[in-house]
């Protein structure tokens, strides 16, 4: 009796894990910030695509480059006035893409730590509530 319990109980640890591992098939791509001075803000873009089967939630983006990284979606208000929202998460369905692009989503920098070049890179680490971290590089791009 205690060998079948143990091996059920194997048994729906590995069926667990087996279900959670299908959100490892996130990927970023078309990772690029604004150039900036210390002590000014900028943003990153990019795009987050998610072929598996199950939904993720980005919860938070981490950089030392500035003191503050922060997920917004700017948006036009009813006066016509371009605002930001600031995002405590933004949802990854299954099988789908979501674009951080300029105009909408993207990843604040505010108080850059250093001056973000054209030609820079620098690591962020993007942190899902399923797949865990992941770390990518950023290109300092012109826009």
């Amino acid at each position: 009796m205690k060998r079948t319990t143990g091996v059920l109980i194997l048994f729906v640890l590995l069926i667990g894990a087996s279900a959670c591992s299908s959100t490892e098939n996130l990927s970023v791509e078309n990772v690029w910030s604004r150039p900036g001075f210390q002590g000014d803000n900028s943003a990153i873009y990019l795009t987050i695509r998610n072929p598996g089967e199950q939904g993720d939630i980005l919860l938070q983006a981490l950089s030392d480059v500035a003191g503050a990284t922060e997920i917004h979606l700017s948006k036009m208000d009813s006066s016509g006035v371009m605002t930001m929202e600031r995002k405590d998460q933004i949802i990854i369905p299954a099988q789908e893409s979501v674009e951080f692009s300029p105009g909408g989503l993207h990843i604040m920098l505010v108080n850059l730590a250093q001056d973000l070049s054209v030609g820079d890179t620098y690591p962020i680490n993007l942190v899902f509530e399923k797949a865990g971290d992941l770390s990518v590089e950023v290109e300092v791009k012109q826009p």
